[in-house]
This record gives structure tokens, sequence and C-alpha cells, in this order.
């Protein structure tokens, strides 16, 4: 369960002691050494293209986040600091609607990361009143595609290539297990 201020501490299926927090403009330092260890395959399947780092625009809408509208959490490794993984919330225009965005290092696929921190992304979101998250996944992303299911996504198709993946939050059960 996150503490007062919002921070989650837990340990991943692999051993790693990890803690989730809100993402702070000084957490762009980090990028670099976190893209490094993503494969590229891992950002063609979060980017849908080929992408060898972070545009400039990007890291810009990361780095000043409209807390109103976005949020971003980060997961760092408590024993060295570097960051495993974020997750991003976009609200749409309705401010009921979001957008969900996740990546993890490409080495931490499979220890329960991403489930975390979908986790913790999906207690913000009922806290901060949305009825529903969605996130586009390509058609192959089969990991992320099972890891939806299990926390109670629909997916619906968007053509050959992309699937939806939507979450009724008013319907959703409780929060992160413990």
């Amino acid at each position: 369960m996150p503490d007062k201020g919002g921070e989650l501490h837990d340990t991943t299926r692999g051993g790693e002691r990890i803690l989730i927090r809100r993402a702070l403009p000084g957490d762009m330092a980090l990028y670099p050494d976190f893209l490094a260890e993503v494969s590229a395959e891992d950002l063609r399947l979060r980017f849908f293209a080929h992408v060898a780092q972070l545009s400039a625009e990007e890291r810009r809408k990361l780095s000043h986040l409209d807390y109103q509208h976005e949020m971003a959490f980060v997961a760092l490794d408590e024993d060295t600091g570097h960051m495993l993984g974020l997750v991003r919330l976009k609200d749409e225009l309705d401010e009921q609607t979001a957008e969900f965005a996740i990546l993890v290092r490409s080495r931490l696929k499979g220890h329960g990361l991403g489930w975390l921190l979908m986790h913790r992304v999906i207690d913000y979101a009922k806290e901060k009143g949305l009825r529903r998250v969605y996130g586009d996944v390509l058609a192959e992303n089969t990991a992320m595609l099972q890891m939806c299911e299990e926390l109670g996504f629909r997916t619906l198709d968007m053509g050959p290539q992309f699937k939806r993946l939507v979450l009724d939050l008013r319907n959703a059960g409780g929060g992160a297990a413990s």
C-alpha cells in the first residue's frame, strides 16, 4: 500500500527492492541509463515505431507534467537509485477517461514490476475519480495483453495491428494486493 506521501515500497518476484513514487523533474537525469537497458524491441512495442531514444518533445512532456491532467510514477531500485520502470497517465478532454503508457527495463519483464506500476496508476485513477483508463497496444504485445486481461481490462479490436485495453474503474475490484 502507498504511504501517505504516495510512495510504495515493494519487492518484485525477481527480488528487486523497489520504490514507486511520483515522477519528479529531476528524474530526467535517470532516463539515459534507464533507456539503455530497454531493448529496441521493447521500445518499438511501447512507441509503435523504432526509436533509439526519447525525442526532445517526449523528454519535455515527462519533465514538465501538468499534474492537474497528467501523472507519472517511476519505479526505482532502492539499493542503487536506478530507474527500473515508469507508468504515465494522461487525462482525455472529458476528464473522466485517461490513457496509460508503461515501460520497464527489459531484463525485468516477468518480474512483476509492470503489475506493480499498473496497480499504482489504477489506484491513482480511482483516487482521482476517473471513470476509465485505457491504453493502445500492438496486437503482438502478448505479455501486455495478458497482464491487462488479468487486471480486468476489456480488449477492443482497433484493426489488425492494435488493441485498445479499457478498464472501467467503477466496476473494478479493490486496489493493489498487499
